[in-house]
């Protein structure tokens, strides 16, 4: 990767991290963008703990096809076969989402979300 592309990178992970923040979600920029294996992703959040990715393209190449799927729709849930749905929201849902369930009992999921361990739950094959 070259500088211009690190310097985007970090650029871009350090205003998510202030744009987080500002909702009252602590959070953090991982030390060398994940480029360690005991940290593999761009950002964490604390509570509840959640791993961030992020990409950042100035063409939106791979990005326009997601969001003209999406359009006015608030979630846009991608599915396939024998997989996890991933759900495509915008940032200021996911933090409005966020911040609302701090205000709430705390959540502990029966998984941890974001390279963690979902294997637990499907189901074995006899």
């Amino acid at each position: 990767m070259g500088k211009f592309s690190k310097r985007k990178g970090y650029r871009v992970e350090n205003q998510l991290v202030k744009k987080i923040k500002s909702y009252g979600i602590e959070c953090r920029r991982q030390p060398m963008s994940g480029a360690i294996p005991d940290f593999p992703f761009d950002i964490e959040i604390q509570e509840p703990r959640m791993s961030i990715e992020v990409k950042a393209r100035a063409n939106g190449e791979g990005f326009k096809t997601l969001e003209k799927w999406k359009g006015a729709a608030d979630l846009l849930c991608l599915h396939r076969d024998r997989a996890d749905t991933m759900v495509l929201l915008d940032l200021s849902l996911f933090l409005d989402i966020l911040s609302e369930a701090k205000k709430k009992e705390p959540y502990n999921p029966p998984f941890n979300y974001g390279g963690y361990d979902t294997n637990i739950y499907k189901k074995e094959k006899k």
